[in-house]
């Protein structure tokens, strides 16, 4: 279970950087966004009304219908982070402008604006947080009548975005805006996806033993073996996997290929790679550790499966057949 005070100051944390960014970048360059916090955007163009407290005030009834269909801890965190973010726009307004005038660099606020949205989005979603909004009406509308997440939020951002343009947006600005937002949706993928790239690799072979030596003792990675079955030849074989990172990715096809040029080796990236020799947290719990080892390599031997029921079988029948 994950620590409770850790979540509450990663999802203020992330309501900051979001907050921040739509004060200093949005609000100061005239970029529009989608959901409610587009809506702010208009009222606060349109009628001097504060982004923080219109904020808040569209996200009450919200709160009110969303109560009756989550649970207490997904709600607690849910009022925790509208409150948050209501509070720091506010905050940010009041403070006044930290970040110099953009307008006369549209593209370094677009920037600014989408990298902090991103960021402070992904934090606040890491730990189970929301700002509410649309993300409210998504789950509401998923509930009630099946409609798909992904197209509520691309429907009421179009929506709002083009609304804009009626109050405060030009076409230009409307330009940069988009994209800002496609800046947030890529930070925001990145942010999920991890930092810590490594590479799975899968390597099938007639030297398993000396390729196995060879990536334990010369690269330091460890080695697991999955059991395979040869599409065409019905055959058991012996897969080695392995994780490795970029800078080792040269050696290993070197290495491999000197031992046995015949081999069929299968490079794709793991975008967030956890555990000994990639991160510093090494003290899971072994229990966890087995576990979680246990459900990776079910998955890769039904991906190895799969894989060779396509093409056919792999390198080491092909040849023999």
């Amino acid at each position: 279970m994950e620590n409770p005070v850790k979540k509450i100051i990663y999802i203020t944390l992330g309501t900051a950087i979001m907050s921040f960014g739509i004060i200093n970048f949005s609000v100061t360059s005239n970029l529009a966004a989608g959901g409610l916090t587009g809506i702010s955007l208009i009222l606060f163009h349109q009628f001097g009304i504060g982004t923080g407290v219109s904020t808040l005030l569209m996200n009450i009834p919200l709160l009110i219908v969303y109560y009756r269909f989550t649970g207490k801890a997904v709600f607690f965190y849910t009022v925790f982070g509208i409150v948050l973010v209501s509070g720091f726009l506010s905050l940010f307004e009041w403070i006044g402008p930290i970040m110099p005038n953009l307008q006369d660099d549209m593209i370094l606020a677009a920037i600014g604006f989408g990298a902090t949205v991103g960021i402070g989005s992904g934090m606040i979603m890491q730990f189970d947080g929301t700002t509410g909004g649309m993300a409210i009406v998504a789950r509401l509308l998923k509930e009630f009548f099946g409609t798909p997440v992904s197209k509520t939020f691309l429907i009421t951002d179009t929506l709002v975005i083009s609304a804009s343009f009626f109050f405060f947006l030009t076409i230009t600005d409307g330009i940069y805006s988009i994209l800002a937002a496609f800046i947030a949706a890529v930070t925001l993928a990145k942010y999920q996806e991890g930092f810590i790239i490594g590479y799975k690799v899968l390597i099938f072979s007639e030297y398993n033993d000396k390729i196995c030596d060879f990536i334990i003792n010369e690269l330091e990675r460890g080695v697991t073996f999955i059991k395979g079955t040869g599409g065409f030849s019905k055959e058991e074989k012996k897969i080695i996997l392995t994780i490795i990172d970029r800078k080792q990715v040269v050696a290993l096809k070197k290495g491999v290929n000197k031992i046995d040029p015949g081999s069929f080796v299968s490079i794709s990236h793991t975008y967030e790679t956890l555990g000994e020799g990639f991160t510093f947290e090494q003290n899971m719990d072994e229990v966890m550790k087995k576990n979680l080892e246990q459900q990776v390599r079910k998955s890769l031997e039904q991906e190895v499966l799969q894989s060779q029921e396509q093409e056919g079988g792999i390198k080491n029948e092909w040849k023999s057949n």
